[in-house]
């Protein structure tokens, strides 16, 4: 509980934009890893060491709720990613399927 007593003093309204940012920055990166490796899981597991670092070099602390936000921000963007390619490969089966 002490994690999300703490998390108040973390963020403030003038710290929420950088936190944002970070997330951006991070999500970005991680989606490069997923779209050049084609893993998903290093993907996924790289976006919470991206956050902690960008956010210790730049920020000077961090928050563990944050990096598991950070995590949750890059699975989401994985399943998009993934059901994109899947509606793609049902569409291009239904073409071939209708020329049969």
């Amino acid at each position: 509980m002490s994690y999300v007593n703490d998390l108040q003093y973390y963020i403030d309204s003038s710290s929420i934009g950088i936190l944002l940012e970070f997330l951006l920055v991070t999500t970005c990166i991680s989606t490069i890893i997923y779209v050049v490796t084609k893993n998903q899981y290093i993907s996924y597991l790289s976006s919470a060491p991206i956050f902690y670092f960008l956010s210790m070099l730049l920020y000077h602390n961090s928050h563990f709720i944050l990096l598991v936000l950070a995590m949750t921000v890059q699975a989401l963007v994985i399943l998009f990613i993934q059901k994109k390619d899947l509606l793609k490969v049902i569409s291009i089966k239904d073409k071939a399927h209708d020329n049969i």
